[in-house]
């Protein structure tokens, strides 16, 4: 039976200790996302007042709560030698880990996609936002590059065609509850066969940043839909006309009539107290207020 550490936050992280705890598996112990989010005072009155979703799934489970500001840090490498797991298991984390904690022991990250494809962050959006046909989910040993390390599985899923980023990740953190059981059987019977990853169809996406909010009504209607369809829930899209960036919440896509064909990108064709509506490149789009 192996014993394992988990680190990380949110969905994956609430779906690899379901999975662990449904095998004949322990989790000795959690390092979660507030650990290195908040200071010590703040996460202190967080955790009494208002308690995140990750600490309560934790406390409600009974696991140990590691108390270290880094995965880094000696505190958490002392909290390691101290649990003795055999692995750490990773779902979700934006700290690069230094030899330090990759040389003492194992570690094995859920990557969201088909690595060596979208390494990086937020694969969810880049997918979507890609045009790509299929995801996925990887499991892999870390070394000291993101995203690099030796192959142990993958999955594929595919990417419907009103695939949000919501809900790809609904599939593929389901897809680890499955995947971490049988991950971790195989390695109870020391049956991994890791591969190395082929660096020729390698591709890194880069954190989002404001570019990628701003939507572009100059691209056709099917661009302008995945891309406000990937960046759910992740960023709050917008839309910039006349200097003003227009925050798009709530929005409707209406057919472009051909008396409005001659109209310029982004014109105003309507303007109420309740909505507005912007014309696109093949299109019309209804922003409400």
């Amino acid at each position: 039976m192996a014993k394992v550490i988990l680190v990380g936050y949110g969905k994956m992280l609430f779906s690899l200790i379901e999975g662990i705890q449904a095998s004949n598996h322990k989790i000795v112990g959690v390092f979660r996302n507030d650990r290195i989010k908040y200071s010590k005072i703040e996460l202190f009155l967080r955790d009494t007042f208002n308690p995140s979703k990750d600490y309560t799934i934790i406390k409600s489970k009974k696991l140990h709560d590691i108390k270290a500001n880094s995965v880094n840090s000696e505190k958490f490498l002392k909290e390691v030698k101290k649990l003795n797991p055999d692995l750490i298991i990773v779902g979700s984390w934006a700290e690069k880990f230094k030899s330090e904690i990759l040389n003492t022991i194992p570690c094995i990250n859920f990557h969201p996609a088909l690595l060596p494809k979208n390494r990086g962050p937020n694969p969810y959006f880049w997918s979507i936002y890609l045009n790509q046909k299929v995801s996925g989910l990887t499991i892999h040993f870390m070394n000291e590059f993101f995203d690099k390390g030796d192959i142990i599985a993958q999955e594929a899923i595919t990417i419907d065609k009103n695939e949000t980023g919501a809900s790809l990740k609904e599939k593929t953190t389901q897809l680890a509850k499955i995947m971490v059981k049988e991950f971790l059987d195989l390695y109870d019977k020391k049956q991994l066969q890791p591969i190395k990853q082929q660096e020729e169809f390698a591709s890194y996406e880069p954190q989002l940043t404001d570019k990628e909010v701003i939507i572009d009504l100059n691209k056709p209607k099917e661009d302008v839909q995945r891309h406000l369809r990937a960046l759910y829930p992740w960023a709050i899209p917008y839309v910039k006309v006349l200097r003003r960036y227009i925050k798009i919440e709530n929005y409707e896509f209406i057919e472009l009539e051909e008396k409005y064909k001659n109209k310029k990108n982004y014109e105003l064709i309507e303007n109420n107290s309740n909505f507005f509506i912007l014309k696109g490149s093949n299109f019309l789009i209804k922003l409400y207020k």
